[in-house]
């Protein structure tokens, strides 16, 4: 243990106590007194973010600093980013709205974090806030000072609520009673946190980050190999494979995070500590020459679901995320090419892209990269230029998740010259009156489904001669199953007829009345066979045709409808015979 005097180490563990105390103290009035009492919910945003931030900040920078000079650290790394935080909050009408999308608070949070590292080293005598040593050695005490002191926080509670049980044996009720108290437990949350943030400070030889430093390297031949094994089978399963699910680029990006962790954990602050084993190296080199394909990887895999979708604030959030992974990956491909020292290139490569993550961060809540402006512009772009069809333009998401932007998107489109302008300003009228995505999707699917049932039942021919179409014919139809059938009815047969038609005839002895047989057109070449059940009450189970003779499919042709249309077709008894055995009549497909 360092070499502190008792009065010192008694005098430090008091402060931070009582600083904890005040923090949690703040935190209560912050969440439960504040909002009541303050109306401008921008105001309370400031000021609960720059007092979390700055005690969080606080807390980290005591024992590295003095507590004066560990204030000015913490008021630094807050304040101005809980400006930037109200400042975005402006985007959006309602500060709720603002958070719920995350990203801001990331933004914030980075801010913070990766600049409490440089604002620390720079008060520290003979170090400099450009001292890769300093800044190495500062961001994984912060990492390891707070992990153990949470531990220590969650133990304490553990004490707590059984010290509080086994007095509810005997009948008493002193700690409940005190927990009830408004204050009590945010107090004690903080003063607990202070007091074991003092003792991690004092036992800084002994708490370290050289343990976990130590084991992680262990990792790094592991994860050599998953990768190696994943980049020789990528030619044998293909990019479109690869990129099937929606979580590609965020497992590409996490494992690409992961080795630039394992990397610098590796390289630890200097050569004289840096795990320098020929396996060890060469296992470094490789994976840093694999970074690139990974993050050029992830890059390509946002890029198609933008080219697919367009533009939102999670996309560019993550493409953003890729791009910074990039820059990570290139430099340490980089300075192992140029081979001489390679390892001290990295490290700086580090410190220039922990800048360039406060420098993002920033940017990111100012109008320099507004999320919610550049998606709506790009939605409404995406659908004028016939990208986005109608029935795919989420205005949903444009008025109630971008904000003013996205509003403002909605209004220009209402007054869009666009040839679907009629049906796109019907829905913008569903979507003002929507309480919830729910009621606004279901309102519009009612609406596109009797639209959809007017398109068909113009299109249609009933057979055979004099059959009509039910007036409840398509009442159980799904919407996406009409939009096909519509798509059919549109289509032309060889003759020139529509490329659908209705045949009704009483086909099921134990069900009374006609059944419905729809065939239509699903391409130009081939049509399909569907049992319809007409009216509010659900189809019959095993209500699938069966194909007696022939296939399921190749018999069926836009010709043979033009062959129904003029009558093409008999009903009899089957050209199989069945075995009946009780209820159950037995047959086999020829």
């Amino acid at each position: 243990m360092a070499n502190i005097s008792t009065d010192r180490i008694t005098r430090d563990r008091i402060i931070l106590t009582l600083i904890g105390a005040l923090a949690g103290l703040a935190g209560w009035g912050l969440i439960d007194v504040l909002p009541d009492r303050i109306e401008n919910e921008r105001v309370l945003l400031f000021l609960v973010t720059a007092t979390g931030g700055f005690f969080a900040a606080f807390l980290a920078a005591t024992g590295p600093l003095p507590f004066h000079r560990a204030a000015l650290a913490a008021a630094l790394a807050a304040v101005p980013a809980a400006a930037l935080l109200t400042w975005a909050s402006g985007r959006f009408a309602s500060v709720d709205d603002f958070l719920e999308t995350l990203h801001p608070a990331v933004a914030f949070g980075v801010i913070v974090v990766i600049s409490l590292p440089f604002l620390i080293a720079g008060q520290r005598p003979g170090e400099g806030w450009r001292a890769y040593p300093a800044l190495f050695t500062q961001s994984w005490n912060i990492v390891v000072r707070y992990a153990a002191a949470w531990l220590f926080v969650g133990a304490f509670w553990a004490v707590v609520f059984l010290s509080d049980t086994l007095f509810g044996l005997v009948g008493l009720t002193i700690i409940e009673d005190l927990l009830d108290i408004d204050p009590v437990p945010y107090i004690l949350s903080g003063a607990v946190l202070g007091l074991a943030m003092a003792v991690v400070v004092e036992l800084s030889d002994y708490v370290s980050p050289f343990l976990i430093l130590r084991l992680l390297r262990l990792l790094v031949p592991v994860v050599l190999v998953v990768v190696a094994v994943f980049l020789v089978a990528l030619p044998f399963r293909g990019l479109s494979e690869l990129f099937g699910g929606l979580s590609a680029a965020a497992t590409l990006m996490a494992m690409a995070i992961g080795m630039v962790t394992l990397i610098s954990s590796s390289l630890d602050r200097s050569d004289d500590e840096a795990a320098d084993t020929r396996i060890m190296r060469g296992s470094v080199q490789l994976m840093a020459l694999g970074l690139p394909v990974l993050a050029g990887l992830a890059i390509y895999a946002i890029w198609l679901r933008v080219a697919d979708y367009g533009l939102s604030p999670d996309r560019i959030a993550a493409a953003t995320a890729a791009l910074i992974v990039l820059g990570y990956a290139v430099f340490y491909a980089l300075a192992v090419v140029a081979r001489r020292n390679w390892r001290a290139r990295i490290r700086g490569a580090n410190i220039a892209m922990a800048l360039a993550l406060v420098g993002i961060g920033a940017i990111w809540l100012t109008p320099l990269l507004d999320a919610q402006k550049i998606s709506a512009r790009d939605q409404v772009a995406r659908f004028v230029a016939g990208k986005t069809d109608l029935d795919k333009l989420d205005l949903w998401f444009l008025d109630r998740e971008l904000g003013y932007a996205g509003k403002a998107a909605v209004a220009a489109l209402a007054t869009l010259e666009h040839p679907q302008s009629e049906a796109l300003r019907a829905q913008i009228a569903r979507l003002k009156e929507a309480k919830s995505r729910y009621a606004f999707t279901n309102a519009q699917a009612g609406n596109d489904a009797r639209s959809l049932i007017e398109k068909i039942t113009a299109s249609i021919a009933v057979r055979p001669a004099g059959a009509a179409l039910p007036a409840q014919a398509f009442a159980n139809a799904a919407t996406r199953d009409l939009r096909r059938w519509a798509e059919g009815c549109a289509r032309r047969t060889p003759a020139g007829n529509p490329g659908c038609v209705l045949l009704r005839a009483e086909l099921l002895a134990a069900r009374r009345g006609d059944e419905m047989l729809l065939f239509w057109m699903n391409s130009d070449s081939r049509a399909t066979l569907r049992v319809i059940w007409p009216g509010p009450d659900p189809a019959p189970p095993d209500n699938a045709p069966i194909f007696l003779t022939g296939s399921r499919s190749a018999d069926i042709t836009p010709a043979a409808l033009d062959a129904i249309y003029e009558g093409g077709f008999g009903l009899g008894p089957a050209s199989v015979p069945a075995l009946t055995i009780g209820g159950a009549e037995i047959m086999l497909q020829p």
